[in-house]
């Protein structure tokens, strides 16, 4: 991919992803369902079938396809590296975010003791809070719950009300996948580290919209997925080095002992480790960057800039409506694009439905946020329409949802 101009051109931002081209009648479609997973531009698709037609090989093999995946598998570290602002030796590859969080927190919480306490967060996707969950009750573990505000975010009051000496970690989200809220990540973990708890977050959402700063966040743990930032279907977790060399892993007798390797269970996806590659390089490119963090911060900051200007104009339009009600908050600071509505008379599947009609995807339902829907009492209602954009979306596009649901909310949609 040729490296484009400083003056980001949104045109040829889309140009590169194939299935932006997709009609719905005489439109395009207008994939406003990112936040369930985004596009891949043509980079990643090639990436990753140029990978299976010259030949691919597992690891350890003393000819040439082995020793391409193995020469592959670390330029892919060393870019997710960079992503994260990571030593490469502290990043592992899994199949997704579930799984690696699943495996990570049986490891840790061999550490733990009966009366032992940890922390999750009633604003986290399922996958944040029911593996930490289980872990501490096969340990005899008091699990506490950290309760969200009046706009769908945490605070660090609420986290400091339920610290105490016998907190072992805490675990909560960067952003909401529901609400897009972006949490006060440095203050919570300044506090949990104040009595010497772990911290695991999950920035599965909100590494599609912000560029991820361990070493400024000062965090133990991280876990991303890529397919959430126009990547293939594969997860990354960080793991501060001292503790992925510290924790002993569940594996097998023959698997590599040394971290990272002893935290990728089995044989990797080497083919969607490759997109990841070209999706990382996707990131540089975006501003006619490299993929190294320099790159990658000019291009995130890009991003932001671009994505609040899609935020404001979603809920300048939404003001003017009637019947929505929007959780999360109603600026665009410290938010992410994407919004959790619900509709006065209109369920949210009916919603998604009518939306779809007109070539607009969305998703609805509790989107795994389950502790999110209950609390808000939202789950006999079938939970909430979820629309949500990414960088390669258009104002044009932000319109169009806009004038659909105006249209619903006045009863003109069938």
């Amino acid at each position: 991919m040729e490296k484009q101009h400083t003056s980001t051109n949104l045109q040829r931002i889309r140009e590169q992803f194939p299935a932006l081209e997709r009609l719905e009648g005489n439109q395009r479609a207008v994939y406003s369902d990112a936040p369930g997973g985004t596009q891949v531009p043509v980079s990643v698709i090639s990436a990753m079938s140029d990978y299976q037609q010259s030949g691919s090989a597992n690891l350890g093999g003393f000819f040439a396809t082995s020793e391409e995946t193995m020469a592959l598998l670390e330029r892919a570290r060393e870019a997710a590296g960079q992503l994260l602002n990571a030593p490469a030796d502290s990043i592992a590859f899994g199949a997704n975010m579930t799984s690696l969080t699943l495996a990570l927190s049986r490891a840790i919480a061999r550490t733990w003791h009966k009366g032992d306490e940890i922390i999750v967060s009633s604003l986290d996707h399922d996958a944040n809070i029911t593996p930490w969950v289980l872990a501490a009750e096969e340990r005899g573990c008091t699990v506490r719950t950290m309760d969200f505000t009046a706009s769908q975010n945490l605070c660090v009051t609420e986290l400091e009300r339920l610290l105490s000496n016998r907190t072992r970690l805490v675990a909560f989200t960067l952003a909401s996948n529901v609400t897009g809220s972006i949490t006060p990540a440095a203050e919570l973990i300044r506090a949990a580290h104040s009595v010497n708890a772990l911290v695991h977050v999950d920035a599965v959402h909100y590494t599609a919209h912000r560029l991820p700063d361990v070493q400024a966040l000062d965090v133990d743990f991280l876990t991303c997925s890529a397919y959430k930032f126009c990547g293939p279907y594969l997860g990354v977790t960080y793991g501060r080095p001292e503790l992925l060399g510290s924790l002993k892993p569940y594996k097998v007798r023959a698997a590599n002992n040394q971290p990272p390797w002893c935290w990728e269970t089995g044989t990797q996806n080497f083919t969607a480790i490759a997109g990841l590659l070209a999706c990382i390089q996707y990131h540089g490119w975006l501003t006619g960057s490299d993929h190294d963090r320099k790159g990658l911060q000019t291009s995130a900051r890009w991003i932001e800039e671009h994505e609040q200007q899609l935020s404001q104009r979603f809920l300048d339009g939404l003001n003017h409506m009637t019947g929505f009600t929007l959780y999360g908050s109603d600026i665009t600071v410290d938010r992410t694009p994407t919004f959790a509505l619900a509709h006065h008379r209109q369920s949210s599947a009916r919603l998604a439905q009518l939306l779809a009609r007109h070539g607009i995807y969305t998703w609805s339902g509790h989107f795994y946020a389950l502790d999110l829907l209950d609390r808000l009492k939202l789950q006999e209602r079938d939970g909430l329409l979820r629309i949500g954009f990414v960088h390669y979306h258009t104002p044009e596009e932000i319109d169009r949802v806009l004038n659909v649901l105006a249209d619903i909310s006045a009863g003109f949609a069938r």
